[in-house]
């Protein structure tokens, strides 16, 4: 990533477009963040939690049950699954997550840089986000 240097704006209000596009941008950040603990969270079940591999059919039905099957995991079947899980498709869900939202945040700015009712200082701060820097 280069080092590039956001512009100190002093003196910045925004109007009600402006404040919209901000709340669109942190909703899109949010919706990332939940992404991300989500998929980490299915990679995990999937590996120790007894879905990824189906236990042995038979037995009482207790045994049968879901919660007995994730009790009951033996060290064999989770390094199994360990050994099994798409780590590739498990990466590229994080990297294609962070490449949607910030392609949704570029384009939120770029529509703010191309309105006509926007003040010198605005479209400064748009330009900015469009670039790259971080709305704080």
């Amino acid at each position: 990533m280069s080092k590039k240097v956001c512009p100190t704006i002093i003196g910045l209000e925004f109007d009600t477009p402006s404040k919209e596009a901000i709340q669109s941008i942190n909703n899109i950040l949010e919706s990332k963040n939940t992404g991300l603990w989500v998929s980490s969270i299915g990679h995990l079940l999937l590996i120790f939690g007894g879905l990824a591999v189906q236990a042995k059919n038979g037995g009482t039905a207790i045994e049968n049950t879901h919660i007995f099957k994730v009790i009951s995991r033996t060290p064999n079947q989770t390094s199994y699954n360990i050994y099994s899980i798409n780590w590739e498709y498990f990466f590229k869900a994080f990297t294609a997550l962070d490449k949607f939202a910030n392609n949704q945040i570029e384009t939120i700015a770029g529509l703010q840089v191309l309105r006509g009712n926007i003040t010198a200082k605005e479209r400064s701060f748009w330009k900015a986000v469009y670039s790259g820097c971080k709305v704080k």
